[in-house]
């Protein structure tokens, strides 16, 4: 390397230095004075210990040690006399000093707190003003402070208190006006400074917007990986501190499937009772609880039964694959939690590379900054934000079908050769046999396998380049490995069920008796809105996003339909969807986005139609809905090029992929954290404050 090369190198490497120091900079800055303003504007109050004698208690009694007691863990606390007290003309924060001898944070409920609720008596209310609900924990410096912004002077301060378990408050003091201390979180610091990068990368001058898909960069897949980190690692590291997920929980359909299958037999290994056998329907609900039959007590939750056995409904290829084998060679069950986070890192890889397989082929000249914009985009609108954020046994063969059908497309796309010079008999193989265990995963599936016609339509012709022989072993590559799946599918339904293509979903032991389920119109148009359009609730207090569950609203009629929780429709959560209407920019012969549509829209309404309304169901077609906006967005982009628009448009995804962020960002804390780590939930609560 000539001296000149080296000197260019070493002022790289110094510019480089320069941003990274200049970033961290300004992380520590924010840091400093926007999260710990608190402390700045608490250094000019005069703090003031309220006496004793100015404090009143209700429903609360004393020991000698001076531990209140509170009459079934509640009380109320009356700081009175205020005006009387120096250095209280003006109270902007009341600070407790208080010990839960009795509480603990346990993993099945949010414990290990006490509940303040405040009323305030001032100069500009008579009566009580009530302010909103405040959490203290011991552990957490913050939750000591109650910021208020009352009339002055104020009267009198309530605080109202409940205990989460037991009924002790060591009350040490309590503080009007108090100072609170620097409190640097390395956490928010490095957050902060992750997020000022990616800002600095997805500048217009960034290489990002330079280097494209045709030319391949080691920098460029760098980027796609730390995107990926960026939108997994915090989900990782709360599942990784959530006690919840560790615990042992009564619903482990496929922990109870593993040890059945591992005996040798396909039904559950927990006994049915008589009275459940002697019910007329015992799909019926409440034909169950007139009989008085208690839910995980008296018989098992969310599970098939059928002629004196418990089955479980799920599809068995996630059972075969991953958990039986680790019950049989390791005598343990495999923990759901640490499934979903592996299959979810596979998801978002194969995501990432499938657009780039297809952007290398239909749009090489794609930079890469749309790349990971679509790819992330992909990911994050798919709902998979809320699996990470509480993983549940019921997504499990949801996001293992998931996997295999982004990965079997992926090797199908690979399969082709490029410049349609043959196809890799292999990789189409394999591309095959994940499309077929996805079937065992999620039966509606199947519809996805139907691509391959797109795909590989041009070499139904016999010429020079993919003679008749040639295309014979494509053939058999493509539809040979349905044939075990297919054929250890049919036979294990047929042990079960006593009919190859019953899956046994309608014996399910739930509120909804899957027996009599009638379908309608109203419930698609319904389905349609709550699936693509309804607006998202927000809340500007922690964790922002709020749940809904409309179950009976339905302006079009009076019929019912299975509904859980929602949080916003795909069109109303998700910009990159905006550019669906686009698609007819694509070139007559590109219809990739059409072709991902035509089986997401399908599964949208099989979902509807055999099961109703839920948040986990979109699993099933938003991503390829979110496939195929991505394909259309580098269709319109392509149409920009070089122009003003496309400045505004690059623009547009930019703020799409914030809002997602923001968006479904919210998952990882809306799940079970505030039980499984009420202390962690918490802090990051107070963090937000």
């Amino acid at each position: 390397m000539s001296e000149k090369e080296v000197s260019k190198t070493d002022r790289g490497r110094e510019k480089q230095l320069r941003l990274i120091g200049c970033l961290l900079l300004a992380a520590f800055l924010l840091e400093l004075f926007v999260f710990n303003f608190r402390t700045f504007q608490s250094l000019f109050f005069n703090e003031t210990v309220v006496p004793a004698d100015h404090l009143k208690f209700q429903d609360m009694t004393a020991d000698e040690a001076g531990d209140l007691y509170l009459a079934e863990g509640q009380g109320v606390i009356y700081l009175t006399g205020l005006p009387e007290l120096p250095g209280t003309e003006r109270i902007r924060n009341v600070r407790l000093e208080a010990e839960l001898p009795e509480v603990a944070d346990r993993p099945d409920e949010a414990g290990g707190i006490l509940t303040i609720s405040p009323y305030i008596r001032d100069a500009g209310h008579d009566q009580y003003d009530p302010y909103a609900e405040h959490v203290f924990h011991p552990q957490i410096e913050d939750s000591h402070f109650l910021w208020l912004h009352p009339s002055d002077p104020v009267k009198t301060i309530t605080l109202s208190l409940e205990l989460s378990e037991g009924s002790v408050l060591r009350l040490r003091s309590i503080t009007i006006n108090a100072k609170r201390p620097l409190q640097i979180s390395l956490l928010r610091f490095l957050v902060l400074f992750v997020i000022l990068g990616v800002f600095y990368l997805l500048r217009p001058a960034s290489f990002l917007w330079q280097d494209t898909v045709g030319m391949p960069k080691l920098r460029s897949l760098v980027c796609g990986v730390g995107l990926g980190a960026c939108v997994l690692l915090p989900g990782i590291l709360l599942d990784a501190s959530n006690d919840y997920l560790k615990s042992e929980r009564n619903f482990r359909p496929y922990q109870m499937l593993a040890e059945a299958l591992d005996d040798g037999q396909v039904w559950l290994k927990a006994e049915v009772p008589q009275a459940l056998m002697d019910l007329e329907n015992p799909y019926d609900y409440t034909a169950r609880e007139a009989a008085g039959l208690e839910v995980d007590k008296d018989y098992l939750w969310d599970t098939v039964y059928y002629d004196g056995h418990y089955y479980c409904y799920f599809g068995a290829v996630p059972c075969v694959l991953f958990y039986l084998p680790v019950w049989h060679f390791l005598g343990r069950h495999l923990n759901d939690a640490f499934l979903m986070v592996v299959l979810l890192m596979l998801i978002y890889s194969a995501i990432y590379l499938c657009c780039r397989e297809w952007a290398k082929r239909k749009r090489p000249q794609l930079p890469e900054g749309y790349l990971l914009i679509i790819s992330a985009m992909a990911f994050l609108g798919s709902g998979l934000m809320s699996v990470l954020g509480n993983p549940d046994p019921h997504d499990i063969p949801r996001v293992t079908g998931l996997a295999f059908v982004l990965w079997g497309l992926f090797l199908w796309m690979r399969s082709v050769k490029r410049e349609e010079k043959g196809i890799h008999n292999g990789l189409l193989a394999a591309g095959s046999l994940l499309m077929a265990l996805a079937v065992g995963c999620r039966p509606n599936l199947l519809l996805y396998s139907f691509l391959a016609l797109p795909l590989f339509w041009r070499f139904r012709k016999t010429d020079e380049a993919f003679g008749p022989k040639k295309r014979a072993f494509a053939l058999a590559a493509l539809l040979l490995p349905y044939v075990p799946v297919a054929a250890g599918l049919m036979a294990y339904n047929a042990v079960r069920f006593g009919s190859p293509v019953n899956f046994g979903f309608q014996y399910n032991l739930t509120v909804l008796d899957s027996t009599n389920v009638v379908s309608s119109g109203d419930l698609l148009v319904m389905g349609i809105y709550e699936y693509l359009f309804r607006p998202a609730q927000w809340d500007c207090v922690f964790p922002f996003i709020v749940e809904e569950s409309p179950a009976l609203r339905n302006p079009l009629g009076h019929s019912s339909f299975y509904y859980t929780w929602n949080y916003g429709g795909l069109f109303a959560t998700n910009l990159l969807l905006w550019c669906l209407p686009g698609a007819w920019v694509e070139r007559k012969k590109e219809r990739s986005g059409l072709y991902l549509l035509i089986p997401a829209v399908l599964n949208l309404a099989v979902n509807l139609c055999m099961g109703g309304v839920a948040y986990h169901y979109r699993l099933d077609f938003a991503v390829f809905l979110l496939l195929a906006a991505g394909c259309a967005a580098a269709a319109i982009r392509d149409r920009l090029e070089g122009s003003e628009g496309e400045r505004y448009f690059r623009g547009f995804l930019l703020l799409g992929l914030c809002l997602s962020f923001i968006f479904h960002g919210s998952f990882y804390w809306s799940g079970s954290l505030r039980e499984g780590n009420t202390e962690l939930y918490y802090r990051l609560y107070t963090m937000f404050r």
